[in-house]
């Protein structure tokens, strides 16, 4: 069994194609070429946005109740977790509980498609809003949420009321045997403690994000 763990974190590895750093595009270029409106919050005047990499996508939302919100342009608003479908450039939540929702990044933010569920879902989570998840599976779940925060700009260091949405991201790992959600780093303490009693191949790296969804899909297995 050690041996087939090993084998497939291998292929996995070898598998794991980069993929463009969306986000760190993105606040890249609220920094060097952002030319919209600046927004409001609190004292400040922010340049950027509030929505995940600033814009609308092609997706689907799913209620609890079963309802499925489908053909439509999704919002999702990482500052407050909220999600809805888009309207003017306004989001328009729906009624009642969203249990998870899909979206399809185009291109330019790497054509990949984003699953997310409620963390809500998950027992014993404290986590407010909705995770992205990057590996499933019985034993464990790789999760990340993206977040935003309000940090000084880079180009207007002296100006006491300008400030951007940086956005970013927090990793997360389900354990579903125990039912806790843990916050970690990329790094491998924190992957080892958080995933202690489960069998992490030893050819294991602990630096990237493809490298902790290859151990997770190992241990799936």
């Amino acid at each position: 069994m050690k041996a087939i763990l090993i084998i497939l974190f291998v292929l996995t590895s070898f598998l794991a194609i980069a993929q463009p750093d969306a986000i760190g595009d993105f606040n890249k270029h609220v920094i060097e070429k952002w030319t919209e409106d600046y927004i409001r919050v609190s004292q400040y005047r922010v340049k950027g946005s509030p929505y995940l990499l600033g814009e609308s996508f092609d997706g689907e939302i799913i209620m609890r109740t079963g309802l499925k919100i489908s053909n439509q342009k999704v919002l999702y608003d990482i500052m407050d977790q909220r999600v809805g479908t888009e309207m003017n450039k306004q989001l328009i939540a729906p009624d009642g509980e969203i249990s998870t929702f899909m979206i399809r990044l185009p291109e330019k933010f790497g054509n990949d498609q984003l699953e997310f569920i409620n963390a809500n879902t998950l027992s014993k989570s404290s986590v407010k809003g909705f995770l992205n998840v990057i590996a499933n599976g019985p034993k464990v779940s790789f999760l990340r949420q993206y977040k935003t925060r309000l940090v000084p700009d880079p180009l207007n260091m002296y100006s006491k009321d300008l400030r951007i949405f940086e956005q970013y991201y927090d990793y997360y790992l389900y354990n579903h045997s125990t039912q806790t959600l843990e916050k970690v780093k990329l790094k491998e303490k924190d992957i080892r403690e958080a995933l202690q009693g489960f069998n992490i191949p030893p050819t294991a790296y602990f630096t990237k994000q493809a490298d902790i969804k290859a151990i997770v899909e190992a241990i799936n297995h």
